[in-house]
């Protein structure tokens, strides 16, 4: 089947991409029974811990980097969050506090990263309250990205809604499973922990900030996106969240590791960091490898931490999701929703159409950067014919797909377009898209549908959406064009940059709007005028909604969400879920 080939964004600038768990504490009793009070966000407000003070911004009123737990260093490395410590002068912060340490070389990881890093924003409308809450956690692969990337969230912030931009432990720090770690019989997911740390947080004090503590919507993109699809499967999130929001977040659900896997796996990472470190000079090691105690782990040095351990886990793991410990996740995310006994709250799922497209872009760019050859006329540096099908082998190994049966039948190079140079990305981009987003998505949502939960799915498909990579002093630089890539939706949530255009601005207005009314009501289409009516999806009709600008087609409701991504076909047996 031929996919539309995707058109070449008409401006480029660059814009900052990366890709949620919100927890409500059942705590107060009666509570929720009664309707919450009536406030306003002041400039300086007093929550559990201290007073803090706003930024003011047009519409908005921001506090920065507001401490939710203890900082995890030192003996509290690789434990559960434990409280902040109260402060007895008014925090004043005007960013956010540093990223949790990046563990990996993605382009996306934010510098001025630290161990110290368990801080949150709150972003309040200026007006009269209670306000619906939305908990943003960031994507990132879990490995990179932090609240940073977030302050601005006005498009949502000014239509009604609080905001409120969640840090957790990333990589090493945040899912390392060392046995010799366990505790209650687990080990591993602190980044998780750190994620219902905030949301309690939250239900403990978005009050004072003239929220609503009883409609808190939890929602993320990419690595966010599956912190919200992990909340829904942990029991101990269960009556904790109103609402579910998941961007692009359906790319792990077969890919967890047992506890005994993750055990065995971070035996090794750690091994290897200490034998690499240890080949380097590095002193101050008190870990002998193959008889590491919690204790010799606690006490690293940070130079073992931040390079040899982080540059082991990113090899071992390239592929970084929550494992199965036993405690935050008794079964996979697959097998608690296969079993029903998954979190069941009002969900918007939904994906870009060109998800994978990103990950070709990096690659290429990559490549180019090596040689300094920035031309894009120049495509000897796009995937090759030959590098096609060995991707593909990469990206389905040990699923039994006999690749050039599923390339010959459904991903030929001849679908897309008609110039040979472009023709592999651009396949790849798709069967990587569909196999590993998509479909995964829509078999998440008829999981959800047929449990009798209302799910709203979209498909974010602005082929003139800005990218990030790519681009060099406001030229793009890539052979081919990304289109609907991976994130590249963010840009219509936050404010990131200029839009270019009027069509992307109404684009932006529309989502917002779709967003905001879901947190307010838990139904798109109710709060808020709405371009087009978003239909609640169905086993039977498999309706989604198209996020366009205008001349793309806008936005309007699709039905050809499965044949278009070849999930009944291609990919029946693999994604199913």
């Amino acid at each position: 089947m031929n996919k539309k080939a995707p058109l070449r964004p008409r401006s480029l600038t660059p814009l900052l991409a990366s890709s949620v768990a919100v927890l409500l504490a059942a705590c107060g009793g009666s509570d929720k029974d009664t309707a919450p009070p009536s406030r306003v966000a002041m400039d300086v407000v007093r929550t559990a811990g201290g007073e803090v003070r706003a930024v003011d911004r047009l519409g908005m009123r921001s506090y920065f980097a507001i401490p939710f737990a203890a900082p995890p260093v030192g003996e509290r490395r690789w434990q559960a969050p434990a409280p902040a410590q109260p402060w007895t002068t008014t925090l004043a912060a005007t960013k956010s506090a540093a990223p949790c340490l990046q563990t990996s070389a993605s382009p996306f990881r934010l510098s001025g990263d630290s161990e110290d890093c368990l801080y949150l924003d709150v972003h309040a409308p200026t007006g009269l309250g209670p306000f619906p809450v939305m908990v943003n956690l960031h994507g990132g692969a879990f490995n990179t990205g932090g609240a940073s990337v977030y302050a601005d969230p006005s498009p949502l912030v000014t239509k009604g809604v609080i905001v409120v931009n969640v840090a957790y432990r990333l990589g090493a720090m945040g899912f390392l499973a060392h046995p010799t770690l366990a505790q209650d019989g687990a080990a591993g997911n602190y980044g998780i922990m750190d994620q219902q740390a905030a949301l309690k947080w939250v239900q403990d004090n978005i009050v004072q900030f003239a929220g609503d503590k009883n409609n808190v919507t939890v929602f993320g993109e990419s690595a966010g996106g599956f912190s919200v699809m992990t909340h829904l499967a942990s029991p101990g999130s269960k009556g904790l969240f109103n609402k579910a929001m998941i961007q692009s977040g359906n790319y792990g659900n077969d890919r967890q590791l047992s506890a005994a896997q993750m055990g065995a796996v971070s035996q090794s990472i750690v091994d290897t960091a200490i034998n690499a470190a240890t080949a380097a000079g590095v002193t101050g090691i008190n870990c002998a490898p193959g008889a590491v105690t919690a204790a010799c782990l606690r006490s690293l040095p940070e130079p073992v931490i931040r390079t040899y351990l982080a540059n082991a886990i990113s090899t071992a793991l390239p592929i970084m999701v929550p494992s199965v410990d036993g405690k935050v996740l008794p079964k996979s995310v697959k097998a608690t929703f296969a079993a029903g006994e998954n979190i069941k709250v009002p969900t918007v799922n939904g994906t870009n159409e060109d998800e994978y497209a990103l990950y070709i872009a990096i690659n290429e760019a990559g490549r180019r950067a090596a040689a300094s050859n920035f031309d894009p006329a120049n495509t000897s540096f796009s995937l090759p014919a030959a590098g096609y099908a060995p991707t593909i082998a990469g990206l389905t190994a040990g699923t039994g797909i006999d690749v050039n049966v599923v390339i010959a039948n459904f991903y030929p190079l001849s679908n897309y377009g008609s110039n040979p140079a472009t023709q592999p990305s651009l396949a790849a981009s798709a069967l990587a898209t569909d196999l590993g987003f998509s479909c995964p998505a829509l078999r998440t949502s008829q999981r959800i549908a047929a449990q009798g939960s209302p799910v709203y799915m979209y498909e974010f498909r602005d082929q003139t959406a800005l990218p990030t990579v790519g681009v060099a002093n406001g030229k793009y630089y890539l052979s081919f064009p990304q289109g609907a890539a991976h994130s590249y939706d963010l840009q219509y949530l936050y404010n990131l940059g200029d839009l270019g255009n009027e069509e992307r601005r109404a684009l932006q207005a529309a989502m917002t709007r779709y967003w905001s009314n879901f947190a307010k009501t838990g139904n798109p289409n109710s709060g808020g005028s709405v371009p087009a009516e978003w239909p609640a999806f169905t086993t039977t009709d498999n309706r989604v909604l198209g996020l366009d600008v205008a001349s793309g087609g806008g936005v309007k409701a699709l039905t050809t969400f499965d044949a278009a991504h070849q999930c009944s076909s291609a990919w029946s047996r693999i994604v199913a879920f």
